[in-house]
This record gives C-alpha cells, structure tokens and sequence, in this order.
C-alpha cells in the first residue's frame, strides 16, 4: 500500500498538507489538510479526509472547533480528494476568514 505524503505552498504562509495511500493504484484513503501561520504558530484551519470511511470536509472554527461535517458520499475517494484540492487552492482566503470569525 503506498502512501505519498506532499504539500502544495500557496504562499509564505498558507500550504496544504497531502496525505494519500493507494492499492493496485485505487487511492483508498487520503488527507487534505489547509495551514496557516498565525501569529507565529501553524494552525489546521480546514480538513478533507476519509476518517469515517467515506470522504467528508471538516469545517472548522477557531473558538468553536469543528463546527460542521459535509460528507461526500456522492464522490469517489479520488475525486473528493481532487475536489480537496481545488477548494483549498481557490477558496483558501474565504475559510481562513470563516476560520477567524468562528
């Protein structure tokens, strides 16, 4: 089962932690993870992953913690964790505001 771990920098503070494991090339389960520095620390502000078995988004707060699940059972793994991507890279400053003010 291999497993890949990669981030993608958007910027100086801002990156997004990959993690994928694939058999017979099926990608089975995977983690994306957005990261900000704040004040001096790094902090996971927004998560995809397959936790539970079916792929779902963690839509996190700074005061609140996890405020909300949105499963994605409509997807595939490999196009939820393609999804994942996509959201973080264009819609990173939307949930680092959303982030901040919950």
């Amino acid at each position: 089962m291999p497993e890949k771990e990669f981030q993608i920098w958007i910027d100086s503070e801002t990156v997004i932690r990959v993690t994928r494991e694939t058999v017979a090339g099926r990608l089975v389960r995977f983690a994306v993870v957005l990261i900000v520095r704040h004040e001096g620390h790094w902090l996971d502000i927004g998560r995809f992953d397959t936790a539970h078995g079916i792929p779902h988004q963690d839509v996190m707060g700074r005061r609140a913690g996890l405020l909300q699940k949105i499963w994605l059972d409509d997807l595939s793994p490999r196009q939820a964790f393609h999804h994942a991507i996509e959201i973080f890279k264009t819609d990173h400053e939307r949930i680092k505001q959303h982030y901040f003010h919950n």
